[in-house]
């Protein structure tokens, strides 16, 4: 307990110190790599709108990117229950297989990597991340009706429970939000609701935003154009791959 005392008076007096530097401190560069990639996810399913859930479409309009330790972007996908028939296809689930997949994993968990999602997770997505020992999830939508799994699982102390964060400030969660609280009084459905036209230009905003998007901590510049790289020459529609194979070891 005394040694947990003296290590968080140390951390306090070196963010002071940088601080009176006029230096960031590692939670605000952290907080605007949060910022960046949460409306890089956000772009991720606007290049992949749809714009109903008939037969044919892809799914729902909801999507995610995974990066690395150091926060480069490695991976996107987005729902496609609806054109695989099968209920488990979230995007959350499908960037974790496809990134298991591929020559990019190491073995069989996705420690080390944070997964940035449009929605809060579902139990079925958040207990996926969780058993593949996801280090993050960073949501921007919260869902009033499937999430909070998270606190589920900490509430009876899980172990390896990943951390979970939604950028309050961020402009397009709080439009969202906003949105279908007003939405929900007339129809209770969010995927219903990310169909709408008011949606659809909030999450066109996010990728104006990104695009248009002013560094703020010089540390960040160049993560900043690794992500809109990506973004730019990684995610489109001819790059998903709707059905993959599990490559298992």
């Amino acid at each position: 307990m005394r040694y947990l005392s003296i290590l968080m008076a140390v951390c306090l007096l070196f963010n002071e110190a940088l601080l009176a530097q006029g230096l960031p401190t590692p939670a605000q560069i952290q907080q605007e790599k949060d910022r960046v990639l949460s409306l890089a996810a956000l772009s991720v399913v606007f290049k992949n709108w749809q714009t109903n859930s008939a037969p044919g479409s892809r799914g729902h309009n909801i999507g995610c990117v995974m990066v690395d330790s150091n926060s480069l972007p490695i991976s996107w996908n987005v729902n496609c229950v609806t054109t695989l028939d099968d209920g488990t296809q979230h995007g959350e689930v499908r960037v974790v297989q496809e990134f298991l997949s591929s020559t990019n994993a190491s073995g069989k968990y996705i420690d080390g990597n944070t997964v940035y999602t449009t929605l809060e997770p579902c139990a079925m997505c958040t207990g996926m991340m969780t058993m593949t020992k996801a280090k993050r999830c960073v949501y921007v939508q919260a869902d009033t009706g499937y999430g909070s799994a998270i606190k589920g699982l900490n509430l009876v102390r899980y172990p390896r429970v990943f951390q979970a964060f939604t950028p309050s400030t961020l402009p397009q969660k709080i439009a969202l939000e906003r949105q279908f609280a007003q939405f929900s009084r007339t129809n209770p459905s969010i995927t219903d609701y990310l169909l709408t036209t008011n949606a659809q230009a909030v999450y066109a905003s996010a990728l104006t935003d990104l695009m248009n998007y002013r560094v703020k901590w010089t540390n960040n510049a160049a993560f900043y154009s690794s992500v809109t790289n990506f973004i730019a020459t990684q995610v489109n529609t001819n790059n998903l791959r709707i059905d993959y194979t599990v490559e298992y070891r």
